[in-house]
C-alpha cells in the first residue's frame, strides 16, 4: 500500500465517521494494513491530516486550472473560479460531514500553523502558495490582479471561506463571484 492510497482511505473515514475518527490505527484498519505500516508512512496524526490537506491542495489547484482554461479573460477566470470553488465546497462529502458536525475540526484545521501546529504557515498560505505557483500559465490573469495576484489570492480564500462556514446567504454564488470579481481584478482599460 502506498502512500497516497492510505491518503484515499483517510479521506474516506473521515467521509464516513467524521475528523474526530480519524487516527492511524482506524486508516490502518480501513486500508487492512497493520499499524505499523501507517506509523511509518506518516508518523503521527497530524502528518496524516497536512498529507490530506496538501492532497486537497492539489486536486483543487488542478480542478481550478482546467476550470479557467476556456475562459479567456481576467474577470471571466477569477468568477468561474469563485463559482466553481464554492460548489466543490457545497459537493465534498469529507468536508461537509465535518462541517455539519464537527465544526470546530475546520476552524483548527484552518487556523492551524502548519502539522506541528506551530510553525509559520496556515492553511490559507498553503493555499495561496499554491494558487500563486499556478498562475504562471496564466499570465494575464497575474497581471490583472489587484494589488498583486498574492493578495488578491489570499482575498479570494478568505472570502471563500467565510461562505463555506457560514452557507447561509442572500447573495448567489454569481453575486459573490461578482463582488470578488470587482475587488480583485483590474478594470479593462
Amino acid at each position: 500500500m502506498d502512500r497516497d492510497r492510505m491518503v484515499d482511505v483517510a479521506i474516506a473515514v473521515v467521509e464516513r465517521f467524521g475528523a474526530r475518527a480519524l487516527s492511524l490505527t482506524s486508516v490502518a484498519r480501513h486500508a487492512g494494513v497493520g499499524r505499523a505500516t501507517a506509523y511509518r508512512m506518516f508518523g503521527g496524526r497530524d502528518e496524516l491530516v497536512q498529507a490530506i490537506v496538501e492532497r486537497e491542495v492539489k486536486t483543487l489547484g488542478d480542478l481550478i486550472a482546467g476550470w479557467i482554461a476556456s475562459e479567456n479573460d481576467p474577470a471571466a477566470k477569477v468568477s468561474t473560479m469563485v463559482v466553481h470553488v464554492l460548489t466543490y465546497i457545497r459537493e465534498h462529502e469529507a468536508l461537509q460531514y465535518i462541517l455539519r458536525n464537527e465544526p470546530e475540526e475546520i476552524i483548527a484545521t484552518i487556523v492551524a500553523r502548519g502539522p506541528d501546529r506551530d510553525a509559520a504557515t496556515t492553511i490559507v498560505d498553503i493555499i495561496v502558495a499554491n494558487s500563486v505557483g499556478n498562475f504562471s500559465a496564466e499570465p494575464e490573469l497575474e497581471a490583472a490582479l489587484v494589488p498583486d495576484a498574492r493578495r488578491a489570492t489570499e482575498f479570494m480564500v478568505r472570502v471563500v471561506y467565510s461562505y463555506m462556514l457560514i452557507p447561509g446567504s442572500a447573495m448567489s454564488d454569481d453575486d459573490i463571484a461578482a463582488m470578488v470579481v470587482r475587488s480583485t481584478v483590474r478594470a479593462a482599460e
